[in-house]
């Protein structure tokens, strides 16, 4: 930011030096001069965060703005020295104002172009493998929950693995908190992006692209989105809802779990072993090795043993499965070769 406040000073300052001739009597030449020159450079940074991290399909088009946009002012360029023929002291004003505005408007109008026709390939035979091969974005919460390394090993999880920097200082961030927890989490999170970098056959991408304009890293990763043509990958239910209403595909690890999850039906019987009493009066709860979680009515007598329980019910909701289930008849005989 620094970089391009002297930048834009300095293009108006020597703007000003150069429009100024010696000995006259006024500084308008000098004055129209060194804002020109200021727009060039704001125009000049605006092109330079447009395509900082444009595509392919976006550089070309942006590319092939520009020339239009410079034959297009090169054929006005005649019609300027006409218009303005007794006023000689206008025209290269006019003339380079002209140019730099038909130039800026084909850059951007290109780059736009560029963005909507993608020059990605485009596949004649089954569609879902370039589905597969579409870029997924990797956001903070999926990096510390660490399955989308299990998914990027087994091959579930395919394409190239994008990694914002952005999403790299908040781990930095986190894992430099004074709160002991969040400390773990982010160092786990580190952790794991570097075992992904490490493992074969990972494309795994820093992508330094950023938006200085948006101000929460929820909303950078939906542009970011957008920008590549990327799927998100996160655990964040609030980012999923953002982007899904936006268009943006997600991937959500928790989501994926939850459905390749064994079903468990009412009346089946489940041995599980009993951790702490649960919300209600005399409810005991255990754990399935998913991590799902299974309250046992009428159980508290047995925490600290293992028991068999049926299921009477299961629930699905957003933070995951809940089992309710009971005492399997006979349990009390059962306890007694747990001594």
């Amino acid at each position: 930011m620094i970089v391009r406040t002297f930048f834009i000073i300095g293009s108006v300052l020597a703007g000003f030096a150069l429009g100024s001739s010696p000995g006259s009597g006024t500084f308008t030449p000098g004055i129209l001069s060194g804002l020109l020159m200021g727009a060039l450079a704001l125009a000049l940074i605006r092109l330079e965060r447009l395509t900082f991290s444009a595509q392919v399909s976006e550089t070309l088009g942006g590319f092939a703005g520009f020339a239009i946009g410079l034959c297009l002012s090169g054929m006005t360029s005649f019609i300027n020295q006409q218009i303005f023929l007794q006023r000689p002291e206008i025209v290269s004003f006019v003339t380079t104002a002209t140019v730099l505005g038909f130039c800026y408007l084909g850059t951007i109008l290109g780059i736009r172009m560029g963005r909507r026709y993608s020059l990605a390939p485009i596949s004649h035979g089954d569609h879902s493998t370039s589905q597969t091969q579409q870029p997924k974005i990797l956001d903070t919460s999926a990096i510390i929950d660490g399955r989308v390394a299990d998914l990027s090993r087994t091959g579930f999880l395919e394409g190239p693995l994008l990694v914002p920097q952005f999403v790299l200082r908040e781990l930095q961030r986190i894992s430099d908190s004074s709160d002991g927890h969040k400390r773990i989490r982010g160092k786990r999170g580190l952790d794991i992006l570097q075992a992904l970098t490490n493992m074969e056959n990972i494309n795994v991408q820093i992508v330094d692209a950023d938006f200085p304009q948006v101000p929460d890293v929820d909303t950078k990763l939906v542009e970011l989105a957008k920008l590549q043509n990327a799927k998100i990958v996160t655990t964040d239910m609030n980012l999923n809802k953002i982007a899904s209403v936006q268009g943006i595909q997600i991937l959500n690890t928790h989501e994926l779990s939850n459905a390749i999850r064994p079903a468990v039906l009412p009346g089946e019987s489940l041995k599980v072993f009993l951790l702490r009493e649960g919300k209600e009066a005399g409810q005991g709860v255990a754990h399935l090795d998913d991590g799902t979680m299974v309250v046992v009515d009428q159980a508290r007598r047995w925490i600290g043993k293992h028991v068999e329980v049926v299921v009477t019910s299961v629930i699905q909701t957003n933070a995951g499965r809940m089992i309710f289930s009971s005492l399997r008849e006979g349990t009390p005989r059962l306890q007694a070769s747990y001594g």
